[in-house]
């Protein structure tokens, strides 16, 4: 059933340095190239390492090739295979994840749509979909996220790297089946759900942004470089990480995480 580990992939800050990294470094061949994904190969095995910079992927997967990802899934009680997500189309293929005995989740991947000759870079990305990768790791329980959020009393903005994220994280995971949704897919959850008017209105943000200089606040800017156009995508990811450290290397008093980002909520509007 399991032919071999088709592809590793990871989420790096940026894909052309890493692509040098682990090409000219690591010693892997560059298999192709995209703006947004590079694929190399391990040079004793057909094995092939993705990386991304998409915010809304994964940030590491594994995935196993097998013969027919549908086929496994129409004879899934037959096989005793027990899927956390049904068959989803990707670029060569299509894709699914099942849970062992154990617990462990293992993604399958197949290439049952794959043109001979044709050069198209498979990441195991679901197209067509905002946050695909979110959507497509675990289902969204909508009206139990609705009733936390509404629970809560904050607004989405209010939310990040505060206790009150915390005490909507903990209780929507729980009744989570594997995998589970980490901090930045639930709140991109939170986020498709505001996109498309489902959040109660729960008025102004509580907590208020730190007045800080106009050096501080350029400070923040150069931080967040082209980012700044899309701060909805940094909350619980490496690369807010590295904006905080950043800014906060600058400042004479250091920010908490939470407070840079309602800084950066101003500077966004």
């Amino acid at each position: 059933m399991l032919r071999k580990v088709d592809r590793l992939i990871l989420r790096v800050p940026h894909v052309e340095s890493a692509m040098r990294y682990y090409r000219d470094v690591l010693g892997l061949a560059l298999v192709r190239e995209d703006p947004n994904v590079a694929v190399l190969r391990f040079i004793d095995s057909p094995t092939e390492l993705v990386l991304h910079a998409d915010l809304d992927q994964p940030s590491e997967a594994i995935y196993h090739l097998v013969d027919d990802v549908k086929a496994l899934y129409r004879d899934r009680e037959k096989l005793k295979l027990t899927f956390v997500s049904s068959p989803t189309q990707v670029a060569r293929g299509f894709r699914a994840s099942v849970k062992d005995p154990f617990g462990n989740v293992l993604h399958l991947i197949d290439r049952t749509k794959e043109k001979p000759g044709a050069k198209v870079v498979e990441d195991a990305k679901s197209s067509g979909t905002l946050f695909a990768g979110v959507q497509s790791r675990v289902a969204v329980n909508k009206d139990a996220l609705i009733q936390l959020y509404e629970r809560i009393g904050r607004t989405a903005d209010d939310l990040p790297y505060t206790p009150h994220f915390e005490g909507l994280y903990g209780p929507y995971v729980a009744a989570l089946p594997e995998p589970k949704p980490d901090r930045a897919e639930v709140w991109r959850h939170l986020l498709n759900l505001r996109k498309a008017g489902k959040l109660p209105k729960l008025g102004e943000a509580r907590s208020k942004p730190p007045d800080v200089s106009p050096e501080a606040r350029q400070a923040l800017r150069d931080a967040l470089g082209k980012d700044l156009g899309k701060r909805d995508r940094l909350p619980y990811t490496q690369r807010f990480d590295a904006i905080v450290d950043q800014f906060n290397r600058s400042q004479p008093k250091k920010l908490s995480p939470h407070l840079v980002w309602r800084l950066v909520a101003t500077l966004a509007k």
